[in-house]
């Protein structure tokens, strides 16, 4: 599919480096947990075995989801009469789900894109009309569906979106590309036939129509970190891209780990009198000679034919019973869950292997190791900020322009952090109190920071407080 967008755009004139959408697999693949070759091997038998994982990748994404927004964040504007209507946008959209779905979805792919789109409207001359079944929709979709077009100052200003559809029974390729153009942005919507990359007309499509507004109907969310791979179209990099060595090193201690438990049942030696041979024939043709065993008494069992234990000893069958290395395993792996999570941005000893399954510590206990934590999760939720706000504009334009809903975009968007992890509130107020007391700050700036209130709500509930002194 990918294949065929790129040719397709390029045919535009677009340069686009499909190789690096090579990696994004990768990537997802660490992510499900599913690397063919890391996750899966054969033993001397030819049998193909699992590796023992973690997976931790996917922990990875869903920790940073869960650091950087909480349910309890408060997103309001500036301008207080819309707050109410922003709150039922973000109830209508279920926001508390989308929002870290969105940021997991940052942290594998390096990029998370949301989308608004408009059902059941109609354009007469260049204007929509809405009816009672008119309605938006959030979608939001990772790096695999999303090709920069146009890059400015870091900031992906044309793109497009990338989906596979059926239509009449035929399977197609969905182009939704928006270019800036001038003080508006135009939106189009493209069909590819999947097999032959042959443009398609579909019934009932608008094959274009212009936005008159430079507020995008589409938002980016980036990772903090800065990607390394040289023509990455300017997407975003992965929070664990550069830590798949780290990665497998967790899953080779852990399966060592497991293993040692598996192995370290008590072994029955056969001297090989004893040993018979069957023929075992695999998928693949090929055939092997294997021994058979008089007895199914362990998981593995072993045939001596040296000098020790030869036809003519005495000594038919020996037992060997090995010692687990529990203590150099646990260290082992609590080693490698350290490297790797200094190297995802969360500073050391987030993660700790204890009554055999990982745990993480809360903000309070890791309080005083936090420094990387917490620098990296500030700029990854400004990050959230910029994107969130973005998505709102937009929801607030198309509210205005075909809904007709007394709102505006032109203001500020703000997320208050209130689980107390990445700000501290009780320590806020108290500075805020010592200003206060200096007097550095107005009792309206007091109340700005205590209670996150508007200067025009601060000044009103001043006011009203004086009066009432003074009666």
């Amino acid at each position: 599919m990918k294949d065929i967008v790129i040719k397709y755009l390029n045919s535009k004139g677009y340069i686009i480096n499909k190789d690096y959408y090579n990696i994004i697999d990768i990537l997802k693949d660490w992510y499900n947990d599913d690397v063919s070759n890391h996750t899966t091997y054969r033993d001397s038998f030819g049998i193909e075995r699992r590796l023992n994982t973690l997976g931790l990748a996917k922990t990875i994404c869903e920790d940073y989801a869960s650091l950087i927004y909480a349910e309890t964040d408060e997103i309001k504007s500036d301008i207080e009469n819309q707050n109410e209507h922003i709150k039922q946008m973000i109830d209508n959209y279920n926001f508390n789900e989308i929002i870290p779905n969105a940021i997991e979805k940052s942290c594998w792919s390096g990029t998370v894109a949301s989308i608004i789109k408009l059902e059941n409207i109609l354009l007469q001359n260049g204007k929509f009309i809405a009816s009672n079944e008119s309605k938006k929709k959030l979608v939001i979709v990772d790096a695999q569906n999303i090709i920069p077009l146009k890059i400015e100052n870091n900031e992906i200003i044309d793109c497009a979106f990338v989906f596979e559809t059926i239509k009449d029974n035929k399977k197609l390729v969905y182009i939704e590309t928006h270019i800036l153009k001038g003080e508006s942005y135009e939106i189009t919507n493209i069909y590819l036939d999947i097999k032959t990359g042959k443009e398609v007309i579909v019934e009932g499509i608008i094959p274009s129509f212009v936005i008159n507004t430079k507020t995008p109907l589409f938002s980016i969310l980036k990772t903090p970190k800065n990607n390394p791979v040289e023509d990455n179209n300017g997407l975003g990099f992965s929070i664990f891209g550069n830590a798949l060595i780290q990665l497998k090193g967790c899953d080779i201690a852990f399966n060592n780990f497991i293993k040692d438990f598996e192995l370290g049942g008590k072994k029955i030696i056969y001297n090989k009198k004893l040993i018979t041979y069957k023929t075992v024939t695999y998928s693949d043709g090929t055939t092997k000679q294997v021994p058979k065993y008089p007895d199914d008494i362990a998981k593995q069992q072993f045939m001596l034919v040296g000098d020790e234990l030869d036809g003519d000893s005495k000594e038919l069958i020996h037992e060997y019973n090995p010692s687990l290395r529990v203590e150099e395993n646990i260290k082992g792996i609590q080693t490698s869950l350290d490297l790797l999570s200094f190297k995802c941005g969360l500073g050391k000893n987030f993660y700790s292997f204890e009554k055999n399954r990982i745990t993480k510590k809360t903000a309070t206990e890791y309080s005083g190791e936090k420094q990387d934590l917490i620098r990296n999760c500030k700029k990854f939720r400004n990050n959230l900020t910029k994107f969130i706000s973005n998505t709102i504009k937009a929801n607030l334009f198309l509210d205005r322009v075909v809904f007709n809903e007394k709102v505006t975009e032109e203001c500020e968007i703000m997320i208050d952090n209130k689980d107390g992890f990445l700000v501290d509130d009780e320590a806020v107020k108290e500075s805020a109190r010592k200003d206060l007391a200096l007097g550095v700050i107005s009792k309206v700036e007091y109340r700005m920071i205590v209670f996150k209130e508007t200067e025009e709500v601060a000044t009103e509930m001043i006011n009203k407080i004086e009066s009432e002194l003074l009666v």
